[in-house]
């Protein structure tokens, strides 16, 4: 039998270096001069941002700078787009509403990305963090799919009036419908799709570095698409040249979380 045969073993080479603690994180890497960033996030479905108030924040130690969504505006940071466009049953695109990194004038989940703190260490960014205020105006929010897609309850987007994104079909309908018509009995049922979470062994994590010397920007991030990841970085999100960009992926990534650092030599 050869190699990867039905039922024969595939070694495991990559578990020593995990289980010896030599595996590399995002977390492992350290540069002179790093600063943290630390997502302040919204506790609400759906909310009007009515202020913020970073005043006692930016005078909390450690800290480098707070921004919001008005700032990420002004320097004209993009947010990142759909890499997977669907064209809907009726011949029109999907919609696609603007998804910035720091959420501008409304919030639309909970968890929503509202403030970024940025000092010298976590516990710094954390502390500074709580004292920032936001006011909030609470609307009205839908939390079930079913009646979301039955247009009860408020839009998400205002783009898409009746929570619907776009409506995708595979086949031939005519020929299923007469399927249905000829069977001897039609049984109907509704299907539930749980919602899968991984756990990885660090969180989605990310370091940028600039050097000013040679203008270009190397950027560390936890996942499998370093290509592509600068391709949307450069070409959709900041508007930068592609070579002048580097993304390098460690050796061991992936997951989901926040945790930023920032780097300028």
């Amino acid at each position: 039998m050869g190699e990867f045969g039905i039922s024969q073993p595939v070694p495991r080479t990559e578990d020593p270096r995990l289980l010896r603690g030599r595996g590399r994180f995002v977390d492992d890497v350290r540069l002179h001069g790093m600063a943290v960033g630390y997502v302040l996030r919204s506790p609400h479905a759906h909310a009007n941002i009515k202020s913020i108030d970073k005043s006692k924040a930016l005078k909390a130690p450690g800290v480098v700078g707070i921004f919001d969504g008005h700032d990420v505006a002004n320097d004209k940071v993009n947010g990142l787009p759909c890499g997977w466009l669907i064209t809907s049953t009726d011949g029109n695109p999907m919609k696609e509403p603007p998804h910035p990194i720091l959420a501008q004038g409304k919030v639309r989940y909970v968890g929503d990305h509202v403030v970024m703190v940025v000092a010298e260490s976590v516990e710094q960014a954390k502390a500074a963090a709580e004292l920032v205020h936001v006011e909030y105006e609470v609307l009205k929010a839908v939390v079930d799919v079913r009646d979301a897609a039955k247009g009860k309850g408020p839009a998400v987007h205002a783009e898409a009036a009746d929570n619907h994104c776009y409506k995708w079909a595979i086949g031939d309908k005519s020929q299923v419908d007469e399927a249905f018509k000829k069977a001897a009995h039609v049984t109907k049922l509704d299907l539930i799709n749980n919602r899968l979470v991984p756990n990885p062994m660090e969180p989605r994590a990310a370091i940028g570095a600039f050097n000013r010397a040679s203008d270009e920007y190397t950027l560390w991030v936890s996942n499998q698409n370093p290509h592509v990841e600068r391709l949307l970085m450069t070409a959709f999100v900041l508007g930068l040249p592609e070579h002048k960009v580097r993304v390098i992926a460690p050796d061991v990534g992936g997951g989901f979380g926040s945790k930023i650092y920032l780097y300028a030599e």
